[in-house]
């Protein structure tokens, strides 16, 4: 499969801001995201799917999977922004036209739930997409100086690497493979579909208010997949918010690292916090954890 990177931004482009999750309470962030982006010299298009409502999500799913579609068909969009996660992306995956997308390649950017789609664009269509600030969460009020200027030159400039501050290693060396994964409880709902990369890939996963055996449960089921192990050579953390024990998290860390024996570490920031860092998912990287940093090749 022929991986597809998307054109960066430039000033004038159009960005569309996409609803296919959760619905949207608040529209008037959204103008407020719109605003901000015409402000610094971009056009900004809001799908119609951020203006209804299907119980806690945004629309039946055929609409919101049309909301999709129609963004990436549009030649006129250059790059779409998720504008916010909340469950639902994965009663679409299978609605998605994934021909469509490769003929149609551009910026796709999100997290939390946005990651089921993110996955599984890379695995049917090959895409690279960008994990990222959203409209409506991120951007829909006073977003961080950090997470906006790192999205601003990731999707303009590209990327070269990442230096991870203040990083724990569990299991130290250097590896190589793509950059994939996400939101863990989103990875781990995808169990049952072929979503697993062909070739060898660096692990990076974030949650928000979930217990360690949880955390210790979901990591175990992926690790259960044949194809996961085989194909894991490494493990990069991001924020695991609101965890209820941090020893027994550092605990359960050391444990796969003894297991394992691949490189681990924890520090990259992305995730729910309000600082995050903008990268693209399903590039080739190394991973050295003696310098803390992710490098694209």
């Amino acid at each position: 499969m022929n991986l597809l990177k998307p054109r960066l931004l430039k000033k004038g482009d159009t960005i569309g801001f996409l609803s296919v999750c959760g619905d949207i309470k608040d529209y008037s962030k959204l103008e407020f995201a719109k605003e901000y982006f015409q402000n610094i010299g971009f056009n900004v298009v809001i799908s119609d799917s951020s203006k209804t409502r299907k119980n806690y999500l945004c629309g039946d799913d055929e609409f919101r999977a049309k909301s999709l579609n129609e963004f990436f068909a549009d030649d006129s969009i250059d790059a779409i922004i998720a504008t916010r996660g909340g469950y639902g992306a994965i009663r679409i995956i299978d609605l998605i036209d994934y021909e469509l997308i490769k003929n149609h390649p551009k910026i796709f950017a999100g997290y939390s739930d946005i990651t089921a789609l993110s996955l599984m664009m890379y695995k049917r269509s090959g895409l690279i997409t960008y994990n990222a600030p959203m409209a409506y969460s991120d951007f829909g009020s006073e977003i961080s100086s950090f997470s906006a200027d790192s999205f601003l030159s990731v999707m303009q400039n590209g990327i070269k690497e990442i230096c991870i501050e203040n990083s724990k290693v569990y299991f130290s060396g250097m590896t190589s493979g793509i950059l994939w994964g996400g939101n863990l409880s989103t990875v781990q709902s995808l169990c049952g579909l072929d979503f697993i990369p062909d070739k060898n890939f660096i692990f990076i996963a974030e949650d928000i208010n979930e217990p360690v055996y949880k955390i210790d449960k979901m990591f175990t089921q992926l690790l259960n997949i044949a194809d996961f192990k085989k194909n894991l050579k490494g493990i990069v953390l991001g924020d695991f918010s609101g965890i209820d024990n941090e020893s027994y998290f550092v605990s359960l860390f050391e444990e796969f690292a003894n297991c394992l024996r691949i490189p681990i570490l924890s520090g990259l920031k992305f995730g729910h916090e309000k600082d995050k860092l903008t990268f693209p998912m399903g590039d080739e990287v190394i991973l050295d954890t003696n310098l803390s940093k992710i490098i694209f090749k």
